[in-house]
């Protein structure tokens, strides 16, 4: 199943074949989410990417924004919390989208013990009912099994209008050492090889791998090996999304 956000559907062509800690399940995020909504006044959005299923908490902030009456919630088989999504401003959205998959890059290059320690903090400009857009601080929290990410907890709540750069670019934080990693602190170049990286830009253009083949002066098998190894490297379930991941992580 495509989606409208690219940085998404590399998100859901993960394989999915163990499970969740029972410590960090399904249910235990629902009510996580339910808490966030109730004390903050938030809009809560839990995805099971396994799923694909949406578990949207209501608070206040929801009846400002026109899309849920506080302290209610709904179940949604939509992919993501489309109801919010069109209403961030279109910079805004794309720079979501590029530091959700950061923060998905950097996650799974973790050993599964640590990957709840990091989140992501960012301020959205968003469309209230009035028209005008408002500052709103977005975190975002991914739960994992050994192999995939499965859940993605997006909390929406009201904000400072000058909480800082850092709000405003996007971080990834430690939440066990206070650690703020800003995306050029990520390091994704290091991801693929030089070979890799050369041959994912002539990808990038268009270029079949016996052409590839030909201007590097090596053999297509030798760069088929490579393009698969880019593939498995960025997580992705082709060579178009490989070079949308690549873009977005700046390593072409």
């Amino acid at each position: 199943m495509k989606t409208a956000n690219p940085s998404l559907n590399e998100i859901l062509n993960q394989a999915f074949n163990s499970e969740l800690d029972p410590k960090m399940s399904l249910e235990k995020y629902k009510h996580v989410a339910f808490i966030f909504s109730v004390l903050q006044n938030s809009t809560a959005v839990l995805t099971d990417l396994k799923s694909r299923r949406n578990y949207i908490y209501h608070g206040a902030l929801s009846a400002y924004l026109g899309i849920g009456e506080k302290m209610t919630s709904e179940i949604s088989d939509m992919v993501w919390e489309e109801s919010i999504l069109k209403l961030i401003h279109p910079d805004d959205l794309r720079y979501k989208q590029t530091m959700e998959l950061q923060l998905f890059h950097y996650i799974k290059s973790k050993h599964p013990q640590e990957r709840l320690n990091y989140y992501l903090v960012m301020r959205v400009r968003v469309k209230a009912k009035h028209q005008s857009y408002i500052p709103l601080e977005l975190k975002i929290y991914y739960a994992s099994s050994s192999d995939s990410i499965q859940l993605a907890l997006n909390i929406y709540s009201f904000t400072l209008a000058n909480s800082g750069d850092h709000a405003a670019t996007g971080v990834i934080i430690n939440s066990c050492n206070g650690e703020v990693l800003l995306a050029k602190d990520l390091q994704f170049k290091n991801i693929l090889t030089k070979r890799e990286v050369e041959i994912l830009k002539e990808i990038a253009k268009g270029n079949a791998s016996k052409e590839i083949s030909e201007k590097l002066f090596i053999s297509k098998n030798t760069v088929d090996r490579h393009r698969q190894n880019i593939i498995e490297k960025l997580c992705v379930k082709n060579s178009t999304e490989a070079c949308h991941a690549a873009v977005l992580m700046g390593i072409i």
